[in-house]
């Protein structure tokens, strides 16, 4: 039995010998016929037609070559004249199951040749002879081509599917039916990238569907999906190893399987070829996309450098928009039933929301943010340009036409004519400036011409000429905003329409401020806030009473230096000290003088006549005690606690008079006038009390004597100062902490007995200098235990009030004693 009969086309003269091939595909598969009888005869090969799916396999002759010719995959390629295998050949290969020989042209299989005189079933015919057809009978089915893999691989893309997501591959019986057989199998994606891969695979037709099923990157949001989906690929694989599953072989997957098992409208049934190129124009077209040549939507790639692939990234950007995957799915199953019939989709208000949310998201500048997100996984060393095809896919759809054009130049404003979008508006001349619907749109030309939504301050001041700095006017279709002349207008603040002047930065430069009232003012100034997303330098604001003051400040900045500065409204004392604005401290308050840095190292006579030194070692920059002349010669030292000035040491005035009646004299501590530097003296309470009138007027007030004098007395103190009563002590008390620890306070540091040194925390030093008694001989004693110090008040004609500080104790005491004690004198400034 001879099983290898060559199937060879060769030259048998004019006409040819009719070529046909005979295909048996399975008990299912119904055989089909192609005869050929002739073939035409053309003058040379520019004649020639072209070579199309439609007339695949056709043989033609050119006048004055010695071969024909044969359609195949879009080339006229010449057969060999001399019958040899050279250009284009076929060869029979058995079967494995000896049934009959499968045959090979050119490397592919496109059918079998079965054993038997009538070929049924692939056995021996009822005669027992082989099947030896005629030739021009012999049958072909070039939609069943059995093939062998090495392996399968591709990409699966919304973006890319994550790791973990499963994919199926389907085996399809043939391109007719497009039936899947038990033949199926299953990998998964491992990749960040999305790419999979089947290990080598016998199928029985060159067809076969591969599905996806799992979460994607998403390329608007950047971020995984927040739901799995699942995409489809219908692919014939004759001359392919790699498929990619993506948008678009999901949105033709129905609409070929219609053309290919239906027929298109005419009824004519489609190859899968011919049906997957109509099928994939027909869905671009939906989005206003046309590619200059054919290309298969599972050789696209969102990471590719084809306007294939930018056409595949737009789809899916418009698709996704800003909805979650589940709106994705429910979207694409709309379109997919829509154009299986008919490839068409004709809902219009979908198609106006895409578009609606294209142009939002091009005014918010998204696009560029859809390009980094796909940048940014780096799993492509490209992102296609998909920018241009979204922006025509709103200038389509929305009806305003390419922006740039000559008829709509940058900077045109148009209005958005299609019925169906949300930003609706009729044509200028005509509209209802009330609606608050109105969007208008310019077409501008950052990051390329495209059209986006126009800002309120576009369409309210379309048409408006320069004006006075600071002029302020209301929308002209949104009349509640107030917009304001700024170099060019920009919108303005309620102040700005309140004040009637807009606050800019030349009005803000002159520190211009509008006084409302008495009580509130406005100020514009340099400041840093958002109108309407654009940054503002200048803006009213309701002055503080700090910047109220600020203006007399200001005003004062050249006064003497020290000068204190009160302001009105907060009260604050503030003080310039080296063009620098400081609030001043209440030590200069109450020396009603600041202590600055250009009169560092010098000293003053202040408001209270004390001198200070000015020195940035002193902690409020005036020394805290001050100085004054004494009639005695010395140079006393003084100092300010609380709302008091009292002598910071003690008086050393040598006061001695005596008459008949009274007797008044101070000492040094033993007679020693060593001692008075340290102590002081000691005065009998008369000699304190100036009873015989050294300072002008005698007191009269002495041991034996009841006086009333009037208060305040200077005593045998200074001019301008006086000898304190109780009140004025306890005063002193309470502003160094309460009577309690009053003595502590007021103590030196130092030449107090065993632990009394105090901590002179006000620097009163109120040293330990004991006591004295007697007249022409004075008897002392408690040096270093004790400081007493004589009131003003008298308890009768005998006794009189003193304050003593102990060593041993943290309050001091208020007693009475004889009025011919010798006690240390501490005068306060009236």
């Amino acid at each position: 039995m001879n099983r290898h009969l060559p199937v060879r086309l060769v030259l048998a003269g004019i006409p040819l010998l009719a070529l046909s091939l005979f295909v048996a595909c399975g008990d299912d598969i119904e055989n089909t016929t192609i005869n050929q009888t002739g073939v035409e005869l053309f003058d040379s090969s520019e004649d020639l037609p072209e070579c199309t799916d439609k007339n695949e396999s056709d043989l033609v002759f050119v006048r004055g070559e010695t071969s024909a010719r044969i359609c195949v995959d879009g080339e006229w390629i010449a057969l060999s004249s001399d019958g040899s295998d050279v250009d284009f050949s076929c060869k029979t290969v058995e079967l494995k199951d000896k049934s009959g020989l499968k045959i090979v042209c050119n490397g592919d299989s496109i059918g079998v040749v079965l054993n038997g005189s009538d070929g049924k079933d692939g056995k021996a015919g009822e005669d027992g002879k082989d099947a030896v057809l005629p030739q021009d009978t012999l049958e072909a089915d070039s939609e069943r081509v059995a093939i062998s893999l090495d392996s399968l691989v591709g990409v699966t893309q919304k973006g890319p599917f994550l790791k973990g997501s499963t994919v199926y591959l389907y085996e399809l019986s043939d391109g007719r039916t497009l039936k899947q057989t038990n033949g199926n199998f299953t990998s998964n994606i491992t990749r960040d990238d999305g790419r999979y891969k089947f290990t080598a695979r016998d199928l029985v037709s060159q067809y076969a569907m591969v599905v996806v099923d799992g979460y994607y990157r998403n390329e608007v949001t950047g971020a995984s999906s927040d739901a799995p989906i699942r995409l489809k690929a219908l692919t014939d694989m004759r001359k392919r190893s790699s498929v990619n599953v993506n948008i678009l072989t999901q949105l033709e997957f129905d609409r070929v399987y219609n053309l290919v098992t239906r027929g298109d409208r005419d009824g004519k049934k489609l190859t899968v070829k011919q049906a997957k190129r109509q099928a994939q124009k027909e869905i671009l077209k939906l989005f206003d996309i046309e590619l200059g040549k054919d290309t298969d939507a599972e050789d696209m790639d969102v990471f590719g450098k084809t306007d294939a692939d930018a056409a595949l990234l737009a789809v899916s950007v418009l698709l996704q928009g800003d909805g979650g995957s589940t709106d994705l799915s429910v979207l694409l199953t709309e379109i997919s039933n829509a154009i299986a019939e008919k490839g068409e989709w004709n809902d219009s208000a979908a198609k106006a929301r895409i578009a609606d949310w294209a142009l939002k998201a091009d005014t918010e500048n998204r696009l560029a943010k859809f390009r980094k997100n796909v940048a940014d996984w780096h799993l492509g060393d490209t992102v296609p340009g998909f920018e241009k095809l979204v922006r025509n896919y709103l200038n389509v759809v929305t009806g305003l036409g390419e922006c740039g054009s000559e008829k709509t130049p940058v900077g045109t404003f148009a209005h958005i004519p299609n019925v169906n979008s949300a930003y609706f508006a009729l044509a200028y001349d005509s509209i209802d400036v009330t609606k608050n619907s109105l969007v208008r749109v310019i077409c501008d030309d950052e990051g390329g011409d495209h059209w986006r939504m126009a800002t309120a301050l576009e369409r309210d001041t379309r048409g408006w000429e320069a004006a006075e700095d600071g002029a302020v006017q209301m929308g002209q279709i949104d009349t509640s905003i107030v917009y304001v002349y700024d170099g060019g207008w920009r919108q303005g603040t309620e102040l700005d329409r309140q004040l009637g002047l807009g606050c800019t930065q030349e009005i803000a430069d002159k520190d211009s401020v509008y006084k409302a009232s008495e009580e509130v003012w406005y100020k514009c100034a340099d400041t840093t806030i958002s109108v309407e997303g654009v940054t503002v330098t200048s803006a009213w604001h309701e002055m503080s009473d700090y910047e109220k003051d600020m203006i007399y400040w200001k005003a004062n900045i050249n006064a003497d230096p020290g000068t204190l500065l009160k302001g009105e409204f907060t009260q604050k004392t503030m003080v310039w000290d080296d063009s620098t604005l400081r609030e001043a401290n209440e030590y200069e308050i109450f020396l009603k003088k600041g202590c600055v840095t250009s009169m560092y190292g010098t000293s003053d006579s202040l408001s209270n006549t004390l001198k200070y030194e000015c020195d940035t070692l002193n902690e409020f920059g005036w020394s805290k005690t001050g100085t004054f002349n004494g009639r005695d010669g010395n140079i006393y030292k003084a100092v300010q606690i609380g709302d008091q000035v009292w002598m910071a040491e003690n008086l050393q005035f040598a006061y001695r008079q005596k008459t008949e009646e009274l007797d008044s004299s101070s000492a040094c501590y033993n007679n020693d006038k060593k001692y008075c530097s340290i102590y002081g003296r000691y005065y009998l309470w008369s000699a304190a009390m100036d009873s015989l009138g050294i300072n002008g007027k005698a007191s009269w007030c002495g041991l034996g004597v009841r006086c009333s004098p009037t208060y305040p007395i200077r005593g045998a103190c200074p001019k301008g100062w006086h000898l304190p009563d109780t009140s004025e002590w306890s005063r002193l008390f309470k502003a160094v902490g309460g009577k309690n620890k009053a003595a502590l306070m007021l103590r030196s540091t130092s030449g107090w007995f065993t632990t009394g040194n105090g901590l002179d925390r006000y620097s009163f030093t109120a040293y330990p200098a004991g006591r004295c008694f007697g007249n022409k001989t004075w008897n002392c004693d408690d040096e270093s235990y004790f400081a007493y110090f004589w009131t003003s008040v008298e308890r009768d004609k005998h006794d009189a009030y003193y304050v003593d500080l102990l060593y041993h104790l943290d309050s001091p005491d208020l007693d009475y004693e004889s009025k011919m004690a010798g006690f240390s004198v501490r005068c306060v400034k009236d």
